[in-house]
């Protein structure tokens, strides 16, 4: 299994790794791990997980199918993977410890772990890594509203900016709903004062109920830009609506906003921090049709307008350290346990990877990788 010869690039040099594959290294400004994994063995390789530890701190990177996927290497070739919040701040220097745990599921022994472990040393980067990334521009004229208060996206106005998605093919998310339990977490760069009303980040509707998780906005009648839950219904001739908030959502910056239900109360975390929690009763929550990223469905002005990344959504109440962890490992990273119903990485596409198969069509939606530092 002896995979690696020590090497070296511009910004780090690299020792050990006796029986596992290791080259051009980069610690980046906005704390990502590169490097290129090989495989000088006789044998194709899969990386099981990468663990780093820089100073007191450890972070495990297990490749996914969407964040770094997890291919099988070949020998002679090379693959680069990314271990998120790990390095420093760029001009420091760093002494990273790296174990790399791999597998050759060709070999006699398809199943065993090997491990191999080094060092990574240098001088933090002035570059940072990328992100996937969706950029809503939101109306893109003065009359892009909708003429019917449940009239789809894709029927109404063209220039609205947004991500469509059915939930009649599969019941997963309104039984998450109905079971009173569930998580809601997205990473956001909204522009300053450009929306005064409420924003919607992820909203799911029927012809007489809303759902709404997003930002409060500058409206009138709740100032502040929170971070918000809204719940409409308007069925049997009552017209019910719950707004609950959090702390203020800074713009023209990167923010982890998460929303949780456990039943009874509705708690708000930003930037891995418990922000406010509010009592609510779950009889109130009603099932949808139609889910929208980005967008409302009418009222006020609804649309987000920045970028966004990374939207999880969970069909259980996370704990604080869970919501933590979310935060630390940063908006390139994979949903922190197998608990998801739905996983949009807007990684180029609106697509799902929780399994669900609640793809999305984007209208007006522009995909691409951003250099993501953290304020």
């Amino acid at each position: 299994m002896g995979i690696f010869n020590p090497s070296s690039s511009i910004s780090a040099t690299i020792t050990g790794f006796a029986s596992a594959p290791v080259s051009s290294a980069i610690c980046t400004s906005n704390g990502v791990l590169r490097f290129a994994v090989g495989d000088t063995t006789s044998n194709i390789i899969k990386i099981k997980n990468i663990t780093a530890t820089i100073g007191s701190k450890t972070v495990t990177f297990t490749p996914n199918a969407t964040i770094d996927p997890n291919p099988t290497i070949a020998p002679g070739s090379t693959y680069t993977f990314s271990v998120p919040n790990i390095c420093p701040s760029a001009g420091n220097h760093f002494l990273a410890a790296v174990t790399i745990n791999y597998m050759e599921p060709s070999s006699s022994f398809p199943s065993a772990i090997y491990p191999s472990s080094g060092s990574i040393t240098g001088t933090v980067s002035s570059n940072s890594a990328p992100a996937y990334v969706a950029v809503f521009t939101g109306p893109i004229s003065s009359t892009a509203t909708y003429s019917n208060p449940y009239q789809p996206p894709s029927e109404g106005s063209p220039d609205i900016s947004r991500i469509n998605i059915s939930l009649t093919s599969n019941p997963a998310i309104n039984k998450t709903l109905k079971s009173g339990s569930f998580s809601l977490s997205a990473w956001i760069y909204q522009l300053p004062n450009v929306v005064t009303c409420e924003i919607n980040v992820f909203g799911l509707y029927n012809p007489v109920a809303s759902f709404r998780f997003g930002v409060s906005g500058y409206s009138s009648w709740i100032l502040g830009n929170k971070i918000m839950l809204e719940l409409f219904n308007n069925s049997g001739g009552t017209t019910t609506q719950t707004n609950m908030f959090g702390g203020p959502v800074k713009n023209s910056s990167w923010e982890n906003l998460i929303a949780t239900y456990n039943d009874s109360y509705v708690n708000f975390y930003i930037n891995g921090k418990l922000s406010s929690s509010s009592y609510y009763s779950k009889a109130n929550i009603t099932l949808s049709s139609l889910g929208l990223i980005g967008s409302g469905l009418a009222g006020c002005d609804d649309q987000f307008i920045g970028d966004m990344a990374n939207l999880q959504f969970y069909n259980e109440s996370l704990t604080g350290n869970q919501i933590s962890s979310i935060f630390s490992k940063g908006m390139g990273s994979y949903p922190i346990n197998k608990q998801f119903v739905g996983y949009w990485p807007l990684n180029g596409t609106a697509k799902d990877y929780s399994g669900n198969n609640y793809n999305g069509v984007a209208t007006s939606v522009v995909f691409y990788t951003s250099n993501y530092p953290i304020s």
